[in-house]
């Protein structure tokens, strides 16, 4: 997602928006999210969460990672 350095707006909002813990859903979450948004580009939180059902945070870190994703999403 990140071009050389630089790393996607979804990326950015992962780390600032404290959606990074332990890392072990980081990359899932990431991928998933980013094909959601380039499907649904402004997508309000219910469908963010139907969106990442299938990825599993060990951190119970959800709340900030569908934050992250809402923060991203145009509109």
């Amino acid at each position: 997602l990140a071009e050389g350095n630089k790393l996607s707006p979804l990326q950015e909002a992962f780390v600032h928006g404290g959606a990074v813990q332990c890392g072990f859903c980081t990359s899932g979450m990431l991928i998933t999210s980013q094909n959601f948004l380039d499907r649904n580009p402004s997508p309000n939180l219910e469908e963010i969460r139907q969106a990442l059902s299938g990825n599993v945070c060990r951190c119970s870190g959800y709340l900030n990672i569908v934050d992250a994703v809402h923060s991203t999403a145009e509109g």
